[in-house]
């Protein structure tokens, strides 16, 4: 929801655009990874409960797709 259907982001509430070439944290999937399973800076809340290792897996390599790399 904070990243928006299209992934394009949020700035109103500090929700990065996922599908540009910047990276705030590292572009590689298990960074994307980590992000989605730890959170980030208690502005991107931990998934890990609600997703799961595989789960999490799969959206992460969606959104490394996303971006322009």
């Amino acid at each position: 929801a904070c990243h928006g259907p299209e992934g394009k982001g949020m700035e109103a509430m500090g929700a990065p655009n996922l599908t540009d070439n910047v990276w705030l944290y590292g572009a590689s999937e298990g960074v994307i990874k980590k992000t989605i399973l730890e959170g980030r800076n208690g502005q991107m809340p931990s998934q890990k409960a609600f997703l799961g290792e595989d789960k999490s897996h799969i959206i992460a390599a969606y959104i490394y797709s996303l971006s322009a790399q």
